[in-house]
């Protein structure tokens, strides 16, 4: 389990930098493309081909991603589609963290080739022994990355490429509403009938 201090600490890593420091202009332009990707997935169309990642960085990016939030009896990143989102990423608005993200992945299996013999990838190892893996490289910058945005693509509004299907928001609890009923709070409780 990782606890809430790290996840507050990777809101400032990597990718989270890149988002807050990108050019508005490719922003909307990613946030456009990820909507056509969003309606074509709505109509039953498959994920969007891969822009940046090779399929087995993709599936390694997956596999972590679902193990920083799991699939149970609520979705997880990988009903989100976390690493479309993190693809799309790095072929638009994060494209200044491209290298040092693929550098990152490749030195993260790097790793674990040293410790588990005959391992080459991460998603070759048992989920036991990712959970055991990422628990011992928890302070490493690209697992924070990781983090970071597997929280922003699973809980992001769903037209900017991630939280497929609303799967972040249903593991919330979250009702996509455009309408609610009052009283909203104690504060204007008063002012529909009810109690102070």
């Amino acid at each position: 389990m990782i606890d809430r201090r790290a996840f507050l600490s990777a809101a400032g890593a990597g990718l989270g930098a890149a988002f807050l420091a990108a050019d508005p202009v490719q922003l909307n332009a990613s946030f456009n493309r990820a909507a056509e990707a969003a309606l074509a997935l709505r109509r039953g169309s498959p994920p969007p081909p891969l822009e940046v990642l090779t399929p087995e960085q993709a599936a390694d990016v997956e596999a972590i991603a679902a193990q920083i939030i799991p699939t149970d009896d609520l979705p997880g990143a990988r009903e989100a589609r976390v690493v479309n989102f993190v693809d799309h990423g790095l072929a638009t608005w994060a494209q200044g963290q491209r290298r040092a993200t693929i550098d990152g992945l490749a030195q993260f299996n790097a790793a674990l080739s040293g410790r588990y013999q005959g391992v080459q990838r991460f998603t070759q190892l048992s989920p036991a022994q990712q959970l055991e893996f990422l628990q011992a490289n928890e302070q490493s910058p690209f697992f924070q990355q990781m983090i970071f945005v597997t929280l922003a693509g699973t809980f992001s509004y769903p037209d900017w490429g991630g939280n497929y299907g609303k799967a972040g928001w249903r593991i919330l609890g979250f009702q996509d509403s455009y309408a609610w009923q009052p009283p909203f709070g104690w504060y204007d409780a008063r002012a529909n009938g009810g109690p102070n």
